[in-house]
């Protein structure tokens, strides 16, 4: 009897560190869900802290087994060398995503929704996490992309308002470059771009080209826009009589000086709004911008909220302090509802 009771004290320890460890995942854990107003890039902390809170209480339960110390300096060594070994076999992938995954979210490069480009891919992103980063591309497809290949390359992130457009011709040494410079502005103000303004990016043997930029407001409507002043430079040169065509056209093919424009159709205008090609497009993308505006509204809520309590404290006066009490209460109520969308939301992008 005395026997097992000594063996179940001699377990005691160990069994309490596995309770304490549990104890400790369930706290960070549940720490995180009630920070509702955090990022979703945030998720990588918690799950980094929970790896950490693993490893440790690892090493911990072994020194607590009731074991030869030998033993345990075995056991300890051999969980060395497994780690080691872990950590040299996976330097270049895993263990490498994981630094690059805390550098770019440690530098806040971009969030969930915004454009970006890296290396050769095009899209928006629609989620973030320890080891790679999801993107929509312009095909609605997604792509995950390893946080390693996005440390070693250049991001380029399209700003939200003011980006800019542009779209590039070649065109003859015998057409008035003043001509062609306010051809192509008509075209960007067409297009509703503003602020327009041209570059002539080369002086070639044979054409001279012409790059035309303009701001545009919204950075949503980024490909479609870009389409669209293509269209508008057809058909703004074509109206001022300005052929699009390479000089060396007429060497390669005999025509009678016959001019190669298209004739003018007016264009077919719907009575119903059709949706926009981004909107089809980045589908979830939208969807996870949405998510982090509600965040980032959560938080400036939770500002106004801890201000207000702060006046409550300093206050003295009655009717003050009874409308400050039904200020919080009312940004408690609205906190709840914007953090019960932000749970619908993610629960139904999940399905």
């Amino acid at each position: 009897m005395e026997q097992i009771i000594n063996s179940l004290r001699s377990l005691l320890e160990p069994v309490s560190i596995l309770i304490i460890l549990v104890i400790l995942l369930l706290i960070n854990s549940w720490t995180f869900k009630r920070l509702k107003s955090v990022p979703s890039d945030d998720n990588i902390i918690r799950k980094t802290i929970a790896f950490f809170i693993i490893l440790i209480g690892v090493f911990v339960f072994v020194l607590s087994l009731p074991i030869d110390k030998t033993m345990k300096g075995q056991i300890l060594s051999f969980l060395g060398i497994v780690i080691s070994a872990g950590i040299a076999l996976s330097s270049t992938t895993i263990l490498g995503n994981l630094i690059a995954g805390f550098m770019n979210n440690s530098m806040k490069r971009f969030r969930n929704g915004d454009l970006i480009k890296v290396g050769d891919f095009q899209g928006r992103v629609t989620k973030k996490s320890i080891f790679h980063m999801e993107m929509q591309l312009e095909d609605s497809n997604f792509m995950t992309i390893p946080n390693l290949y996005i440390a070693h390359n250049p991001v380029k992130l399209t700003r939200k308002t003011n980006t800019v457009i542009s779209s590039s011709v070649s065109l003859g040494y015998d057409i008035s470059r003043n001509k062609i410079e306010e051809a192509l502005k008509e075209a960007a103000i067409e297009t509703g771009l503003t602020d327009p303004y041209v570059y002539i990016t080369n002086l070639g043997d044979f054409s001279v080209t012409y790059k035309i930029h303009g701001f545009l407001d919204d950075s949503s409507k980024f490909f479609s826009t870009s389409s669209l002043l293509n269209g508008k430079v057809m058909d703004i040169l074509h109206e001022k009589g300005i052929e699009i065509v390479s000089p060396a056209f007429m060497n390669q093919r005999r025509v009678d000086e016959k001019e190669f424009i298209p004739k003018y159709e007016a264009e077919i205008k719907t009575v119903e709004e059709v949706p926009s090609p981004e909107d089809l497009i980045f589908d979830a993308a939208i969807k996870s911008e949405e998510i982090e505006k509600k965040k980032d509204l959560l938080k400036d809520i939770e500002k106004k909220q801890e201000d207000f309590k702060s006046r409550l404290k300093e206050s003295k006066d009655k009717v003050e302090t009874e409308k400050l009490k039904a200020s919080i209460d009312k940004i408690e109520q609205l906190k709840e509802r914007i953090s019960k969308s932000i749970e619908e939301q993610v629960k139904k992008d999940n399905k």
